[in-house]
């Protein structure tokens, strides 16, 4: 009897073994779908070849006199291989002419090139044209830790994409938030663990994909880790290379494995697993063989496309001679599409390969790449549609994901005295103060955001006064001013790169923070719309505070309606809130 059990065991063990390499097989399968059947790419030209590793950005001046004034001339001397349709195609342009104008741009690109264009964007938090959705950003989707809102963002997002030309967009971000310091990814980046990474971005991709736009993942290695930003300098992921597997290295795997089609590599460096340095330092991963040719392509089995982070970035600049070199460089370490080069690389790229200084094998494997990216997507279709109109009804279905999801990412991290839920009754005055800084970079659009839920809160009925900080002591502010109000709601909204630095409170925000922990605490609720680590650091002493994680009118409202009790605050913090934990070191 015991024999009979053990082989019935060992049979199921077994099976549950085939059906898990089946799986892993079925996974890995998916990311070698990105090889061409079509072989036209074969008949290309070198420039022509070229051409497919360049991804531009619109400069209707520039190309014109690139084509001796026709924009068909100049794709025939520089046969580019797409556009990021970002801020320079509108420049000029009234906001409210911006949805039509990116749509005959488009139009207008492919009828003037020969050859298939992609159109690429971020759309990091979904289309930003008026009409379009507003999608909380990526943070909040870990909160509400949902993967069929997951898959319905990218389905969303895919289809109001592809109603404006785009089939490529730049997202999702992988990186792991581990530092709470880290300037850049914080919002950005659903979460600080590997689990809840993949299973919430393997759906976000597949409604992207499944609904015919590629996606990236970014940014590999990894950002998250250091407390820098790879716009200002070359960044690192510091994580020993055994952390490093089971962290970064995991997630990016996973989403290789389900079939992501593009990946972006950051401007960072992985010095656990790099030998060679340039200047006695290492390279960012744009242009270190090691990280992409070896690891991602090698070990990793990456079959897609490896585009580059923009190329203007301090983190790239300066480790060659010329930006032109740098550029030449990237390409040779396994860069198959670069992120805005000059059109000077296509002209020395096409002599220093019919030199022989760089093999063809190396152009042919990025172009294979490219074209099987672009076939894949049904751009090789002569008859394609190249804007797909999104239906009232699609429209609608992407609004209400939109509000699911904030509503199901608010998490109340304490409410110590029970003083939620609030109502017009016995709360009626109601001092909303503004934490946000205004500055040159990222001017005032947060501060504008604040003042929308200010003025939602009245449309419910209080009576509410709004302010911008509290510089205290200093603009007629004393101890008795709470007695004035019900309740006063501080509203944080620290966001990345509005300004660019530290998310931390500086300067006049700090000032309120020196405010806000001079008070009487009973009436004092926090409302946190940016940087989630913020509510911790210094406001633990408030009895009363939430985080959001997305400063917008649709996160605004479902806040309010949270406030005020008609729904209930779900939501779990996808990163690790603990104070002493940020000073831990790997």
């Amino acid at each position: 009897m015991k024999v009979i059990v053990f082989f019935s065991l060992l049979v199921t063990l077994l099976l549950f073994a085939y059906q898990g390499n089946c799986q892993v097989s079925q996974a890995v399968n998916k990311s070698k779908e990105f090889v061409p059947k079509d072989e036209g790419w074969k008949d290309l030209t070198i420039r022509e070849k070229i051409g497919q590793t360049m991804l531009m950005l619109p400069e209707r001046k520039n190309e014109l006199e690139l084509g001796e004034g026709s924009l068909k001339e100049f794709f025939k001397k520089y046969p580019v291989g797409g556009f990021f349709m970002g801020w320079k195609l509108f420049d000029g342009v009234k906001p409210e002419d911006y949805l039509a104008h990116i749509r005959s741009a488009c139009k207008e690109y492919q009828k003037a090139s020969a050859l298939p264009l992609i159109f690429q964007q971020d759309y990091e938090s979904g289309v930003d044209l008026e009409g379009m959705t507003s999608f909380p950003n990526a943070m909040a989707l870990g909160a509400a830790n949902s993967p069929e809102l997951a898959f319905s963002y990218g389905e969303a997002v895919a289809k109001q994409a592809l109603s404006v030309g785009v089939q490529w967009v730049l997202h999702p971000v992988a990186d792991l938030n581990l530092n709470p310091f880290n300037p850049i990814t914080n919002l950005r980046s659903v979460s600080d663990d590997p689990d809840r990474a993949i299973r919430l971005l393997s759906q976000q991709i597949r409604g992207l994909q499944s609904n015919g736009v590629a996606a990236t993942i970014k940014h590999f290695p990894g950002d998250g880790v250091d407390y820098r930003d790879q716009h200002l300098l070359t960044s690192a992921n510091t994580l020993p290379f055994n952390v490093w597997e089971q962290k970064h290295g995991r997630v990016f795997q996973a989403l290789i494995d389900s079939g992501v089609a593009c990946i972006m590599p950051g401007h960072i460096t992985l010095p656990s697993y790099q030998k060679k340095k340039i200047n006695g330092m290492f390279p960012p991963a744009t242009l270190s063989k090691e990280l992409l040719t070896d690891l991602l392509k090698g070990e990793m089995h990456f079959k897609g496309v490896i585009i580059s982070d923009a190329m203007v970035m301090a983190g790239f600049r300066g480790w060659y001679n010329s930006p032109l070199e740098s550029e030449i460089e990237s390409f040779k370490a396994g860069v198959d599409m670069l992120l805005w080069p000059s059109y000077t690389y296509m002209d020395t790229l096409e002599a220093r390969i019919n030199r022989g200084e760089i093999p063809m094998s190396r152009l042919d494997d990025a172009v294979q790449r490219v074209w099987a990216l672009k076939e894949h997507f049904g751009l090789l279709k002569k008859d394609r549609e190249l804007i797909r109109e999104v239906s009232a009804a699609e429209k609608e279905e992407g609004n209400k994901t939109a509000k699911t999801i904030c509503e199901k990412a608010i998490t109340l991290l304490r409410d110590r005295n029970n003083a939620l839920p609030l109502n017009p009754a016995k709360d009626k005055k109601i001092l909303v103060v503004g934490v946000t800084p205004v500055s040159r970079k990222g001017g005032d659009r947060n501060l504008k955001e604040l003042q929308d839920f200010a003025n939602q809160l009245k449309k419910e009925g209080f009576n509410v006064d709004f302010r911008h900080d509290i510089l205290y002591e200093t603009q007629g502010w004393t101890d008795d001013a709470p007695l004035k109000y019900n309740r006063i709601i501080f509203a944080l909204a620290r966001t990345h790169h509005a300004p660019f630095g530290p998310l931390q409170f500086f300067d006049d925000e700090a000032q309120t923070v020196w405010a806000v922990n001079s008070m009487p605490k009973e009436k004092i609720i926090v409302v946190n719309f940016g940087n989630p680590y913020n509510t911790n650091e210094y406001f633990e002493r408030v009895n009363t505070c939430i985080n959001a994680y997305s400063n917008s009118e649709v996160m605004h409202g479902a806040v309010i309606k949270a406030l005020m009790g008609k729904i209930k605050m779900t939501g779990k913090s996808p990163v690790n809130l603990d104070i002493n934990s940020k000073l831990k070191v790997y």
